[in-house]
């Protein structure tokens, strides 16, 4: 058994599938991967500049910069909200202001965006929704331009971009090499589980890695082929938001006495605003991440990492690509195997000198 991986197996999806109910929201349009919904987005807006915060990652830097715009970022606070007026200095007129809440926490207050909408009229609101897309914003007072998110860290989906924007439709042209390459890697992961085949593990991990080479080969948007939006249609994403919360609840329970002791920091303290992953801050992250690797259990590390583009941009963006580590709570888990991964995690930070030093 191993747990984790960005590459779901084909199978995990089942237990949350509704055929022939299409639970998507009519006003989203549906793309390859996140990357190209906001290829989709800088077409549209025709901006020649963007303001996004230092911890972001380079898939969000390359569909602008593929569009011709100038990239600068702005610091964030210890509390991951953004710090204002550094955001007021760089702004400037004709930019898309680019935000995200961390695992739910949000970088603006509703006040201070409104005021920007008022102050720079020229000026584009884009969120990024990946971390907590499944959760639900009703009542929200403000309402930017446009919202993307990418959904593949979300489920076994071959294909996974969303974008809704205010501006409009935008069509892109359809090509399932990427969602093929990715379904048959989803398959083989199925059959690693079931036959335990080394090889079958070495080509499904080949198999993603290829696939991912393609995100990047041309600049064009690419739509989601109509295959993986009926998955993406019949998924019952509030159930599977259920399994992750309940997944989380039982990680911080489990995690308690490393949190009490101060060997482990919680990013947030409302993980389940999110839901995507348990993110912590640890001492020897590379270290202890290597370790869990050794034992079969892969939780990403800062999942946006800074990018180079944004090196000493902020010091915040640094502290968080150098010590986060995302603990998995996704739906293929049980609470007994998120007690496993607990226990495997708190005996790697109670015994630093027993394991090896990653160089």
């Amino acid at each position: 058994m191993e747990y984790g991986g960005e590459l779901f197996h084909l199978s995990s999806n089942s237990p949350f599938t509704v055929p022939g109910q299409n639970r998507l929201p009519g006003d989203w349009r549906l793309y390859r991967s996140g990357r190209d919904a906001l290829r989709a987005f800088a077409r549209q807006a025709g901006k020649k500049r963007v303001l996004m915060p230092a911890l972001c990652c380079a898939s969000m830097i390359l569909p602008f910069q593929q569009n011709g715009y100038e990239i600068a970022f702005y610091r964030l606070q210890p509390d991951f909200r953004a710090q204002e007026d550094d955001v007021l200095e760089k702004l400037g007129d004709d930019t898309v202001l680019l935000y995200m809440r961390y695992f739910g926490i949000r970088p603006f207050s509703d006040d201070f965006l409104e005021g920007l909408r008022r102050e720079k009229s020229s000026v584009l609101f884009l969120e990024d929704r990946t971390h907590d897309i499944l959760v639900s914003r009703q009542g929200e007072v403000f309402i930017p331009d446009a919202v993307a998110a990418s959904l593949r860290k979300w489920a076994a989906l071959p294909e996974g971009g969303m974008l809704k924007s205010g501006l409009g439709p935008f069509d892109a042209r359809i090509d399932p090499r990427y969602g093929d390459m990715r379904w048959n890697a989803m398959e083989k992961k199925d059959r690693y589980f079931t036959t335990g085949d080394e090889a079958l593990h070495t080509a499904y991990r080949e198999e993603s890695r290829q696939a991912e080479a393609l995100l990047d080969e041309s600049t064009d948007p690419v739509a989601m082929a109509p295959q993986y939006r009926e998955i993406v249609e019949s998924l019952d994403f509030t159930k599977l938001l259920e399994a992750r919360r309940r997944n989380l609840r039982c990680l911080r329970k489990c995690l308690a006495p490393v949190i009490e002791d101060g060997i482990v920091r919680l990013m947030t303290q409302t993980p389940e605003d999110s839901g995507l992953y348990l993110p912590i801050l640890i001492q020897n992250r590379d270290t202890v991440q290597q370790e869990l690797i050794r034992r079969k259990i892969y939780c990403p590390a800062a999942i946006w990492p800074e990018p180079p583009e944004a090196a000493g941009a902020c010091p915040v963006s640094h502290y968080v690509t150098e010590h986060m580590l995302s603990v998995l709570c996704d739906q293929r888990y049980t609470e007994e195997d998120m007690e496993y991964i607990a226990d495997n995690l708190i005996e790697i930070l109670k015994n630093p000198e027993e394991i090896p030093h990653v160089h």
